[in-house]
Protein backbone atom coordinates (compact mmCIF):
# COMPACT_ATOMS: atom_id res chain seq x y z
CA UNK A 1 0.00 0.00 0.00
CA UNK A 2 1.64 3.08 -1.07
CA UNK A 3 1.95 6.76 0.54
CA UNK A 4 -1.39 8.74 0.30
CA UNK A 5 -1.86 10.71 -2.57
CA UNK A 6 -3.55 13.86 -0.97
CA UNK A 7 -5.24 16.64 -3.29
CA UNK A 8 -5.25 19.64 -1.06
CA UNK A 9 -8.85 20.69 -2.57
CA UNK A 10 -10.57 17.49 -1.25
CA UNK A 11 -9.18 17.94 2.23
CA UNK A 12 -11.68 18.77 4.37
CA UNK A 13 -12.07 19.53 8.65
CA UNK A 14 -14.54 17.57 10.14
CA UNK A 15 -14.09 18.22 13.83
CA UNK A 16 -12.11 18.06 16.62
CA UNK A 17 -9.29 20.59 18.17
CA UNK A 18 -7.72 22.60 15.64
CA UNK A 19 -4.98 25.58 16.18
CA UNK A 20 -6.45 28.25 13.90
CA UNK A 21 -3.65 30.64 14.01
CA UNK A 22 -0.45 28.44 13.43
CA UNK A 23 2.62 30.03 12.01
CA UNK A 24 3.96 28.18 8.79
CA UNK A 25 8.00 28.14 9.08
CA UNK A 26 7.95 27.27 5.21
CA UNK A 27 5.33 26.61 2.47
CA UNK A 28 2.34 24.36 3.75
CA UNK A 29 -0.02 22.77 1.67
CA UNK A 30 -3.43 21.48 3.04
CA UNK A 31 -3.27 17.94 3.54
CA UNK A 32 0.23 17.93 4.56
CA UNK A 33 1.48 16.86 7.95
CA UNK A 34 3.09 19.02 9.84
CA UNK A 35 5.20 19.60 13.18
CA UNK A 36 5.68 22.40 15.79
CA UNK A 37 9.67 23.27 16.04
CA UNK A 38 10.46 23.34 19.83
CA UNK A 39 13.23 26.38 18.51
CA UNK A 40 11.13 28.58 17.01
CA UNK A 41 7.18 27.84 17.53
CA UNK A 42 6.27 27.63 13.81
CA UNK A 43 4.96 24.90 12.04
CA UNK A 44 7.23 23.09 9.43
CA UNK A 45 6.65 19.43 6.86
CA UNK A 46 7.33 16.72 8.71
CA UNK A 47 9.96 14.41 7.03
CA UNK A 48 10.84 10.55 8.57
CA UNK A 49 14.06 11.19 6.70
CA UNK A 50 14.95 14.44 8.74
CA UNK A 51 18.00 15.06 10.70
CA UNK A 52 15.55 17.40 12.90
CA UNK A 53 13.86 15.19 15.61
CA UNK A 54 11.28 18.30 15.34
CA UNK A 55 10.76 17.25 11.86
CA UNK A 56 10.66 13.30 12.47
CA UNK A 57 7.53 14.02 14.44
CA UNK A 58 9.07 14.48 18.30
CA UNK A 59 7.13 17.28 19.08
CA UNK A 60 3.61 18.40 18.81
CA UNK A 61 1.95 17.71 15.29
CA UNK A 62 -1.03 17.64 13.18
CA UNK A 63 -2.57 17.77 9.89
CA UNK A 64 -2.97 21.23 7.96
CA UNK A 65 -6.67 22.08 6.83
CA UNK A 66 -5.00 25.85 5.65
CA UNK A 67 -2.47 26.35 3.21
CA UNK A 68 0.30 28.61 4.22
CA UNK A 69 2.77 30.75 1.23
CA UNK A 70 5.15 30.90 2.54
CA UNK A 71 7.29 31.99 5.90
CA UNK A 72 5.00 33.39 8.76
CA UNK A 73 1.82 33.00 6.97
CA UNK A 74 -0.97 31.78 9.33
CA UNK A 75 -2.79 28.58 9.17
CA UNK A 76 -5.09 26.23 10.50
CA UNK A 77 -3.56 22.94 12.01
CA UNK A 78 -5.88 19.73 12.62
CA UNK A 79 -4.58 18.75 16.29
CA UNK A 80 -4.97 15.37 17.69
CA UNK A 81 -7.87 13.26 17.98
CA UNK A 82 -9.36 15.64 15.17
CA UNK A 83 -10.88 13.88 11.95
CA UNK A 84 -9.80 15.10 8.76
CA UNK A 85 -11.04 13.98 5.13
CA UNK A 86 -8.24 13.33 2.88
CA UNK A 87 -10.18 12.90 -0.20
CA UNK A 88 -10.94 10.23 -2.84
CA UNK A 89 -7.21 10.60 -4.03
CA UNK A 90 -6.02 9.64 -1.15
CA UNK A 91 -8.12 6.92 0.25
CA UNK A 92 -7.18 5.70 3.68
CA UNK A 93 -8.04 2.44 4.81
CA UNK A 94 -10.72 2.36 8.50
CA UNK A 95 -7.90 1.04 10.83
CA UNK A 96 -4.74 1.56 9.05
CA UNK A 97 -2.79 3.55 11.05
CA UNK A 98 -0.63 5.92 9.04
CA UNK A 99 3.42 7.30 9.56
CA UNK A 100 5.29 10.01 8.48
CA UNK A 101 6.49 9.44 5.19
CA UNK A 102 9.62 10.14 3.46
CA UNK A 103 7.60 12.86 0.88
CA UNK A 104 7.81 16.05 3.25
CA UNK A 105 4.56 16.18 4.74
CA UNK A 106 3.43 12.79 3.61
CA UNK A 107 1.39 10.11 5.07
CA UNK A 108 2.17 6.11 4.65
CA UNK A 109 1.59 3.02 5.95
CA UNK A 110 4.44 1.15 7.57
CA UNK A 111 5.33 -1.20 4.89
CA UNK A 112 6.00 2.01 2.68
CA UNK A 113 8.88 3.17 4.91
CA UNK A 114 12.26 2.33 3.97
CA UNK A 115 15.84 1.21 5.62
CA UNK A 116 16.53 4.01 7.71
CA UNK A 117 13.16 5.79 7.78
CA UNK A 118 12.25 7.66 11.39
CA UNK A 119 8.73 5.19 12.30
CA UNK A 120 6.39 8.09 13.83
CA UNK A 121 2.45 7.10 13.93
CA UNK A 122 0.59 9.86 12.99
CA UNK A 123 -2.73 9.37 12.09
CA UNK A 124 -5.30 6.43 11.37
CA UNK A 125 -7.77 5.59 8.85
CA UNK A 126 -11.31 5.81 10.04
CA UNK A 127 -13.23 5.59 6.86
CA UNK A 128 -14.89 8.01 4.45
CA UNK A 129 -11.76 8.53 3.10
CA UNK A 130 -11.08 10.14 6.23
CA UNK A 131 -8.15 10.03 9.45
CA UNK A 132 -8.07 10.65 12.70
CA UNK A 133 -4.82 12.60 13.77
CA UNK A 134 -2.93 11.04 16.86
CA UNK A 135 -0.45 12.20 19.27
CA UNK A 136 2.78 11.40 17.27
CA UNK A 137 4.61 8.35 18.90
CA UNK A 138 7.86 8.52 18.18
CA UNK A 139 9.96 6.46 19.69
CA UNK A 140 12.70 6.47 18.12
CA UNK A 141 12.34 3.51 15.87
CA UNK A 142 14.51 3.25 12.83
CA UNK A 143 13.28 1.43 10.11
CA UNK A 144 15.90 -1.76 9.93
CA UNK A 145 17.86 -2.30 6.65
Amino acid sequence: MPALVITASQVKYISGPVEGAARAGEAITEGMYVTKSSSDGKWYKADCDAASADKAGKTRGGIAVGGAAGADALFAVALPTAIVTLGAAATPVAGTPYFIADANGGLAPLADLQAGDVATLAAIGVGGNQVQVLNTYHAGAVVPA
